[in-house]
């Protein structure tokens, strides 16, 4: 048992047994008798008891906060302090070598921002996954989250919820995908939402002499979200966790990440509503359906591909958005090819192409406008007639995503352990609709350029 578990245990049946011996009389009945030199030296005998149980608690909640104290000193989390070893006592500083108290990287993080939230993750699973004791006791110092793996479980395929890992992937999944960065997000209690969504407001209207005003109400209707499940697994070679726990958790948290986020912006763009998008129907299939004509702008004729759209048809999807989705959020989203071949090739053609502009590049800007790069949406550079060229709008107004659990990973180190590789298994369960993309007479708040015929 914890010691100071026990402690705490023995001081309580103390005072219990304390408050026995003073106990008053209830009302009504006849007063208790003096107290006897027995049950006075029984007090005091118990006084004294608490007293020296008290003092030997406090001594060890001081000696475990030390503990603690000098540990965080000798072993910082990472990155590690380095500790210069003369390689001689008379040796100059320059010649010394340098050591680290805890691993360190061997390369830049790409799916941390520091070293020590890569470094927690990686910690965690050595303790949870392989057993390392010294993990373990480095974990509970500094309040890393691990649990046990119970006998037999492993062997049979079981896995470990890493809630350090599923953290870090939670914010790499929103910085990463451009669909999640950008449309309205909410969370969900249950598998099914409902969002009341305004479809018509007031009027003011003139009225006449001794007549009564014609009625307006405010109408909504609403938007289901139904969550479904998304999974990724990916496996790891356990060699990683030798060389560096840091890159253990890096290269697991960036891959499991980028595969989400591919994900999300693919049904959230171009899903195609069948089973493998769960249903999900992106933003410029939906669009592009002859319901929602109102929202889009056909290119001029031959402006068939990205290498020939003009600065003409971009201002023309521009001036088609209405002014409540323009003045809040707008943004173009393109593909990284179409950007280059369309928007940047048209704003070198308006710089004059000279040397400093060449060299200089852009900023992801185009009329004013921030662009995002959407890696699914179209970018073939040849054969794109009559496809959706680019968006222009403010995506959380027109589509919203819900998100009912976020991010779990789960990890296990025995499925491929032939291969000597450590099997990581994440799911999420994640609902998307496209709610407002406009008619065939009013445009919505996220307007398409189409490529021409």
């Amino acid at each position: 048992m914890d010691k100071l578990k026990a402690l705490l245990e023995e001081l309580a049946a103390v005072v219990a047994e304390m408050e026995a011996n003073t106990e008053d009389a209830p009302e009504g009945e006849a007063p208790v008798e003096p107290m006897t030199e027995e049950q006075e030296a029984s007090l005091r005998s118990l006084e004294a008891k608490a007293d020296k149980l008290r003092s030997q608690i406090d001594l060890l909640e001081r000696a475990r906060a030390k503990k603690l104290e000098m540990r965080a000193v000798i072993e910082r989390a990472a990155p590690a302090k380095k500790i210069e070893t003369p390689v001689e006592e008379a040796a100059p500083v320059e010649s010394r070598a340098k050591v680290y108290a805890v691993p360190k990287n061997h390369r830049p993080l790409r799916g941390f921002k520091c070293e020590e939230r890569a470094y927690r993750a990686g910690m965690s699973i050595k303790a949870s996954l392989f057993g390392d004791e010294e993990a373990r006791r480095w974990c509970g110092d500094h309040g890393v989250e691990t649990r046990a793996q119970a006998g037999g479980i492993n062997s049979l395929g079981g896995v470990l919820t890493n809630p350090e890992l599923s953290t870090e992937i939670i914010r790499l999944v929103e910085e990463f995908g451009a669909y999640q960065a950008n449309a309205r997000v909410v969370t969900m209690n249950s598998d099914t939402l409902l969002i009341a969504r305004r479809t018509g407001g007031l009027s003011a209207r003139a009225i006449g002499e001794n007549a009564a005003p014609l009625t307006s109400d405010v109408t909504f209707d609403n938007v289901q979200l139904v969550a479904k499940l998304w999974g990724v697994d990916n496996r790891v070679p356990v060699s990683l966790v030798e060389d560096s726990v840091i890159d253990l958790a890096d290269a697991m948290a960036v891959e499991v990440a980028q595969a989400f986020a591919e994900t999300y912006d693919r049904v959230g763009f171009i899903g195609t509503g069948s089973g493998t998008d769960h249903g999900i129907t992106g933003v410029t299939v939906a669009i592009n359906d002859g319901t929602h004509s109102a929202s889009v702008v056909t290119a001029d004729t031959g402006n068939n591909t990205f290498a020939t759209l003009d600065l003409l048809d971009f201002t023309n999807l521009v001036a088609k958005l209405p002014l409540y989705a323009r003045n809040r959020n707008a943004k173009f989203y393109i593909s990284a090819s179409g950007y280059g071949a369309s928007m940047l090739r048209l704003m070198m053609a308006a710089s004059g192409n000279n040397q400093a502009d060449v060299a200089g590049g852009a900023n992801l800007q185009f009329l004013g406008f921030p662009v995002v790069l959407v890696h699914p949406m179209v970018s073939a550079l040849t054969s794109t007639a009559s496809q959706i060229a680019c968006l222009f709008g403010d995506l959380s107004q027109a589509v919203t995503m819900g998100v009912r659990r976020e991010v779990s990973v789960k990890t296990d180190a025995s499925r491929f352990i032939e291969y000597d590789q450590l099997l990581t298994f994440a799911t999420a369960r994640m609902a998307s609709v496209a709610h407002d993309l406009g008619s065939t007479t009013v445009a919505g708040p996220i307007v398409a350029l189409k490529f021409a015929a």
